[in-house]
């Protein structure tokens, strides 16, 4: 439950001032779809904290870098709160990834740390179910301070969360990797450790599998405000319905799948995710071509809710296979995992940029294109993998 907690601070950071958009353009001066770009600053610093945090907490340990990590967060988010240029802005969102991502590193290895493959999934199932709720609550939660407050104030109480974790850390969170178990190899090996673990198929088709399908998640966080409240003229206050809908079905489909754990296979339930995705991210497309942006918004919704919906069974099964065979070095792979995802974000929102077309249509094809491919990787994962013999 505490590690869900830690994590959601990556999605309440997304999420939560995504209504705010239209209202900071006014205050900065400047279009919603340059203001926009603050999400895509946020994965770089998503990317590239994820890769220094993996292998420093393989060498330390799990507790010392969420407390660096929670506390460049803090500094950062009041940077943000504070400002009155967009570009600084930005760079504050950057340095606000920096220290959310210690957050998904730090869980997914320390889960690593303590539990078996199928454990591990059913683990993940259920910190999701706490993560979840960020992006459920987020956006409403957003709206509800713009109703009352300036968009500075979402800021601010980012701030406070950050606190917050770090107080939980402090009281709750123990050290799961023993000292003979931390990796002592020199630093400077540390980018020929990454490259190796790209090179085991056993992590990289998951990994790159997984990033992918997810990645297009963030495209569409990137591109919602501009879709449904500039496109479709929806309020603050019906954007974060819509937006709580689809992170409600990627929760529930998590929760289901701790049950389907016990009666498939992973890399069954891994691959069925991936075909339903791409089928809704290709309806999405159907539709931006044949309607554009006059397509009726049901139909665009529904198949937005099973993109995003289908992580909860490509999510936590994907990276459950991925570290499986990395208990040894499990840092760095919850590190090199989170970062591909973010990496596809990234050039994601700028696939998203490069066609001079429709809203919908624009959406339909950058998350058809990044499904598509992430799926094809799920299939290339041996289905004669044994997960038992990670575990030993």
């Amino acid at each position: 439950m505490m590690l869900g907690l830690i994590v959601a601070v990556g999605p309440l950071s997304i999420d939560m001032y995504l209504p705010a958009l239209p209202a900071m353009a006014d205050s900065f001066g400047v279009p919603t779809a340059f203001i926009a770009n603050s999400v895509p600053a946020y994965f770089v610093g998503l990317v590239f904290g994820q890769l220094f945090y993996g292998p420093f907490s393989d060498r330390v340990g799990r507790v010392k870098p969420l407390y660096i990590g929670m506390t460049v967060y803090v500094i950062a988010s009041i940077i943000c709160a504070t400002t009155t240029n967009e570009y600084v802005l930005f760079a504050g969102r950057t340095l606000q990834a920096l220290g959310a991502c210690v957050g998904a590193v730090v869980t997914r290895a320390a889960i690593r740390d303590r539990l078996t493959a199928k454990q591990t999934a059913k683990a993940f199932s259920i910190m999701i179910l706490v993560m979840g709720l960020a992006p459920i609550l987020a956006p409403s939660l957003g709206a509800g301070f713009l109703r009352f407050f300036s968009w500075h104030s979402i800021f601010w109480f980012l701030a406070a969360f950050g606190l917050l974790n770090l107080v939980l850390t402090k009281l709750f969170f123990f050290e799961t990797l023993p000292v003979e178990n931390r990796n002592a190899r020199p630093i400077r090996e540390v980018f020929s450790q990454y490259w190796n673990l790209l090179g085991d198929n056993r992590f990289s088709y998951p990994a790159i599998g997984g990033g992918l399908l997810m990645g297009a998640m963030f495209v569409y966080i990137s591109a919602a405000s501009e879709l449904l409240m500039d496109t479709y003229g929806m309020s603050a206050t019906h954007f974060s319905w819509v937006f709580g809908m689809n992170a409600a079905g990627f929760v529930g489909l998590t929760q289901l799948n701790q049950w389907l754990t016990n009666r498939y296979r992973i890399l069954s339930l891994l691959r069925f995710g991936a075909v339903m995705q791409v089928i809704a991210s290709a309806g999405l497309f159907i539709l931006g071509i044949f309607f554009g942006q006059d397509a009726w918004l049901p139909l665009v919704l529904v198949c937005i809710f099973f993109c995003i919906a289908g992580l909860g069974l490509t999510q936590p099964n994907s990276s459950a296979i991925a570290l499986a065979f990395q208990r040894n070095r499990a840092g760095m792979a919850s590190a090199l995992q989170g970062s591909l995802m973010f990496s596809v974000g990234i050039f994601g929102g700028l696939l998203l940029n490069l066609f001079p077309v429709n809203p919908v249509l624009k959406l339909g094809i950058t998350m058809f294109i990044l499904m598509s491919l992430g799926c094809l990787m799920i299939w290339r994962i041996d289905r004669n993998l044994n997960l038992d013999d990670a575990d030993r």
